[in-house]
């Protein structure tokens, strides 16, 4: 998938200059981020790379990124929270 170093070019004709600090591989596809340079105010990078697809690269602020951690983290505790709750009622066995 991508290498820990890459060059993203933008519609505008900017070059973002990406360093992967982090990835996380599945069988087609994988998440990864990092820093970026050259795409001021946004220092981070969060990328999805699809075998089939083009990578998908969006271009965050640390608090932006950090937004993103938050409403993700909400949904699976709100996934597990449901879970629980079936399991009490007795509709579905525990995993």
């Amino acid at each position: 998938m991508c290498p820990i170093e890459f060059d993203v070019e933008l519609d505008d004709g900017r070059i973002a200059h990406c360093w992967k600090a982090q990835s996380q591989p599945y069988l087609d596809c994988e998440f990864s981020a990092g820093l970026v340079e050259g795409v001021d105010p946004d220092v981070l990078y969060l990328r999805l790379d699809r075998e089939k697809d083009e990578p998908l690269t969006l271009f965050l602020r640390p608090d932006e990124l950090q937004a993103i951690i938050w409403v993700a983290t909400g949904a699976l505790w709100s996934l597990e929270i449901q879970k629980r709750a079936l399991i009490s009622d007795g509709n579905e066995s525990e995993d």
